[in-house]
């Protein structure tokens, strides 16, 4: 398997079941997810908590995977590229990420256009993830009825 294999099994259902329940939540009852979203970007020790998180996954991602390739790829590159960033600024500047926070919490669109974006990617990087498995999968499990798994035909002798 390789490292653009392993983390997109990682990363993509992390992200599939984030944007899943951002949207559920912010479908079912916004009200709810929107104030725990303000809540928690009002706690500055949090925001850093998230910055050491996100710091130590996007370097470990970009030092395990640092592919700019033309193909699905290189989302898994940029993704860790960006959480490096997103660390770094809430652990350097906590009070501007606060502040982007609430610019985007006060959008209407802003965590609606955040979940489609994680539903979204979560969806590519499991399906390329688990491909292989997949293919895999199909190849190996064939009924016993079926013409290949009675394997080759013999001529009949007379």
């Amino acid at each position: 398997m390789t490292n653009s294999t392993l983390i997109a099994r990682l990363m993509g259902p992390v992200l599939l079941i984030m944007g899943i329940g951002m949207a559920l939540g912010l479908w079912m009852n916004p009200e709810v997810h929107l104030g725990m979203m303000k809540e928690f970007m009002g706690s500055l020790p949090l925001i850093m908590l998230v910055g050491v998180l996100a710091l130590v996954a996007g370097l470990a991602i970009v030092n395990a995977h640092s592919l700019w390739v033309a193909d699905w790829r290189v989302i898994i590159t940029i993704l860790g590229w960006l959480a490096i960033l997103r660390g770094a600024a809430s652990l350097l500047v906590p009070m501007k990420v606060h502040s982007l926070g609430e610019i985007i919490m006060a959008a209407t669109w802003g965590p609606t256009i955040g979940a489609v974006v994680m539903l979204v990617l979560g969806a590519i990087l499991t399906a390329m993830g688990y491909e292989g498995l997949w293919k895999e999968e199909r190849r190996t499990t064939r009924p016993a009825s079926s013409p290949a798994a009675r394997g080759p035909k013999r001529p009949r002798r007379k």
